[in-house]
């Protein structure tokens, strides 16, 4: 299969437009592999083939595999697949088509807001509407909430997040972070943070919820991670997943910064080409804003809970990302998650399945959820892939961000409920 791509090395750079790449009669193909040798011959097309745009990995018989695929790509792989007897679906017919008419819809939003520190929740915002959102909000909840800066990026960006204190400044109490953004092509997952941060703060002595889990937790919310990768979405690339700092003797850019914390680096799950989505860089914690984060992490007393949310699948995972293996803590960890898939589920009839991470979606070394709990010890760490389950893939539409923020605030209030019971 190496060869029937190796004549295409053209499609596999960018194409560029006056925005930036285009995905022109780009589609996304869906394969549901009946029996493990499809599985073998799967991974093995994506093992030799590390520029095919793999949007849900081979993982599981019965497990959906996601490929988006450049037009110059699509005969080699679908012959590959028939020789097979591998059926696949067309999911996204022009991936192009679809970006352009969620960027219409999302420029034709228009909500008034009341006041500066208010948002609109039902589109996608820029980097820079959010840092001003930030800005505004930190003027208006000055009583409960301070912004604090957590890191730098390789470009010289601020990493801000915010932390929710409520009544009480000391930090006396245990800690509960999120963060959204980390793979910059998801953007649910920042719209998702920003809307539960928005109405964390708005209900915080308004809803018993918000004000029962701020009162015995103080929260800590990072909207955009890999803020520099989330800019060049909106400027060059709506696709591009990894950080934007170049690799030595390499003309490929950027690390997978889910793949970059020191637990279990590099190990399986994680490749060494630095043009693969998923390298993991040339050592652990060389991406400036991982290591900042992480380092940001430990200073918070008593973390007992971290959420790093991505698109997409809906599921709700719990380590182990390296190894299929349970944690010392897994009754916990499962627990807290049974209560947020059912308190999301209860919102908007939307099933999230729970599981730990190398058993659900794929065996992962250097994650984020990994390094929390068994570096950080953070009892309750988790990776959340939001809506939807394929039919958008990284591209949902803007009238799925309130629903996504809705029943995600209710994952999240329920899981506190039951993080504070069970101390």
């Amino acid at each position: 299969m190496r060869l029937l791509l190796a004549a295409c090395v053209v499609c596999l750079t960018a194409v560029l437009s006056a925005q930036g790449k285009s995905y022109d009669k780009y589609e996304v193909i869906r394969i549901t592999p009946h029996t493990a040798e499809q599985v073998k011959l799967l991974y093995k097309l994506k093992k030799e083939n590390d520029r095919l745009d793999f949007w849900k990995e081979p993982v599981a018989v019965g497990r959906n595999v996601d490929i988006n695929l450049h037009p110059r790509q699509a005969d080699g792989v679908k012959t590959y697949l028939r020789s097979h007897d591998i059926q696949y679906d067309v999911m996204i017919e022009d991936v192009q088509t679809l970006i352009d008419s969620i960027t219409s819809e999302n420029k034709g939003s228009n909500v008034s807001l009341s006041s500066p520190a208010d948002i609109d929740y039902t589109k996608y915002n820029t980097l820079d509407d959010v840092d001003k959102w930030l800005d505004e909000l930190a003027s208006e909840y000055s009583s409960i909430a301070r912004l604090v800066t957590v890191g730098k990026t390789y470009e010289g960006r601020t990493l801000r997040a915010v932390h929710i204190f409520g009544n009480a400044r000391n930090n006396s109490k245990p800690g509960f972070w999120m963060d959204g953004g980390i793979h910059s092509r998801e953007w649910i997952s920042p719209a998702t943070v920003i809307y539960i941060l928005g109405h964390l703060l708005s209900g915080y002595g308004n809803e018993q919820a918000v004000t029962r889990l701020i009162n015995a937790m103080d929260v800590y919310v990072l909207p955009v991670f890999n803020a520099d990768g989330y800019v060049y979405t909106w400027e060059s690339d709506r696709l591009w997943r990894k950080t934007r700092e170049p690799n030595t003797g390499s003309s490929c850019i950027g690390t997978d910064p889910n793949r970059n914390w020191d637990w279990h680096w590099g190990e399986s799950g994680a490749s060494r080409n630095p043009c693969a989505e998923d390298y993991a860089g040339s050592a652990a914690f060389t991406q400036i804003s991982i290591k900042d984060v992480a380092d940001y992490l430990l200073t918070i007393p008593d973390l007992q809970v971290y959420i790093n949310f991505h698109s997409y699948s809906q599921l709700w995972m719990y380590p182990w990302a390296y190894a299929r293996e349970d944690t010392p803590d897994y009754a916990d960890q499962r627990g807290a998650a049974i209560a947020a898939v059912d308190a999301l589920k209860a919102v908007h009839g939307i099933v999230y399945e729970e599981g730990s991470i190398a058993k659900i979606i794929y065996v992962a070394s250097g994650s984020t959820a990994d390094w929390t709990y068994g570096a950080a010890k953070v009892k309750y760490s988790y990776g959340v892939e939001l809506r939807d389950k394929g039919r958008y893939g990284f591209l949902l539409p803007p009238t799925e961000i309130l629903p996504s923020g809705e029943e995600t605030l209710a994952a999240i209030l329920a899981l506190g409920d039951y993080v504070i019971e069970h101390k």
